[in-house]
Formats: structure tokens, C-alpha cells, sequence
């Protein structure tokens, strides 16, 4: 098939299903931060700012650094926490950023671990947000995301 043809392909397949009529996926970054805990572990959650739903830490990449690197960043503004961040993705899950007044944003975060060794009092949004850790089948039932909480409840350290 020549490339022009798979192009016309790809752009008529777009039509027919509407998918030209969809925002873009805005892409963050997110950090599974978790612990060890008796014979398993514990996942960190925190709650989101404006409507308080419990999630993993997570923000926007940047292209100075690598994403792994800024979902630890993530981790210390959002919940005072340090610890070794694997640099390869464990998943990702897909939800809705509410923005302003009645505007909702698409976005896919892509997640990654970090197993925990320090857990600060005073970090950036210390005061602005609830904690909690939780064992993975309490965190999955505590999030309001399906694609998260599968991935909760699949994570093995």
C-alpha cells in the first residue's frame, strides 16, 4: 500500500467514526508511591485539591526531565514523600481534570513506581490535600477511576 493511500485510509476512518470531533488527550505523569507492609504493601493516595477524590500523586511533564523523574517530583510537592522511582512505566489509566468552571479535560497519565523511603512533615502541599495508605484492594476501592483501580489491585513491587 502506498503511504499516500494509508493516509487517505487513516483520515477517512477518522470521519466515518467521528474520532476528528474529540479533544486531545492531554498526557500527566503520576507516582505509585508504595511500601512495604507485613508480608505485602501499602499504596500512598492523596486527595484531589478542588474536589477531594482520592488519587496517586500526579502532574505535567516537562521536557527537561525524564517522566519518571518529574512523577517523584509529583510525589514530594503532593505528599512530602522520597524513594527510588523506577524508570519504566508500571501503566497508566485514563480520567477526566476538571479545569476552571464546569471544564473537563481528557488526560491519560502514565504511571510509575516508587517504592518509598521517606516521609517528609513539611513538603509543598503540606495542608492542601488528605494521605493515606492503604493496603492495594482498599486503595482500587477508593479511587473513582476503573482504569486505576485495576491497575491498584494488579501492582506487584
Amino acid at each position: 500500500m502506498k503511504p499516500t493511500e494509508f493516509s487517505l485510509k487513516r483520515e477517512l476512518a477518522a470521519l466515518v467514526t467521528g474520532s476528528w470531533l474529540r479533544p486531545p488527550v492531554a498526557q500527566q505523569v503520576a507516582a505509585l508511591c508504595w511500601r512495604r507492609a507485613g508480608e505485602g504493601h501499602e499504596v500512598l493516595l492523596v486527595t484531589t485539591r478542588g474536589r477531594g477524590q482520592w488519587m496517586l500523586p500526579k502532574g505535567w511533564p516537562k521536557e527537561s526531565k525524564p517522566d519518571a523523574e518529574m512523577a517523584a517530583v509529583e510525589a514530594y510537592e503532593e505528599a512530602g514523600v522520597r524513594g527510588a522511582v523506577d524508570a519504566n512505566p508500571v501503566g497508566s489509566f485514563h480520567y477526566e481534570k476538571r479545569i476552571g468552571a464546569g471544564t473537563v479535560m481528557e488526560c491519560e497519565a502514565t504511571v510509575y513506581a516508587l517504592e518509598v523511603s521517606e516521609h517528609l512533615s513539611q513538603f509543598p502541599e503540606a495542608g492542601q490535600r488528605e494521605l493515606g495508605w492503604f493496603s492495594p484492594g482498599e486503595a482500587a476501592a477508593r479511587v473513582d477511576c476503573p482504569e486505576l483501580s485495576t491497575l491498584l489491585t494488579r501492582f506487584a513491587p
